[in-house]
């Protein structure tokens, strides 16, 4: 295994003392290790998530007209009309079973 020296700055050696001390790790090493494989994966995590947003940037656009901030609360009062009729026309008169 290779060997390295590494500078911290006083807040993360404080951060990897306590790691260590919780037991959560057993040395430092170990810490520096996992922090550069939750790194290594979140790299490597990255092109998807970037092309996850450019889809889901285009199917917003692709989707329709937006709604101009003065048109917001007359879009919110016309969305509530809806569904307070989607729940009256729903609504269904029981009767007790025999």
């Amino acid at each position: 295994m290779a060997t390295r020296n590494v500078n911290l700055t006083d807040a993360l050696d404080r951060f990897v003392a306590e790691l260590v001390e919780s037991g959560q790790f057993q040395n430092a090493s170990e810490v520096v290790r996992a922090g550069l494989r939750a790194l290594k994966a979140e790299q490597e995590a990255r092109p998807g998530k970037i092309e996850a947003l450019r889809e889901a940037i285009q199917a917003g656009l692709s989707s329709g007209p937006g709604i101009v901030g003065d048109d917001i609360d007359a879009y919110f009062e016309k969305m509530g009309q809806e569904i307070e009729a989607a729940f009256d026309a729903q609504t269904v008169t029981r009767t007790p079973a025999e």
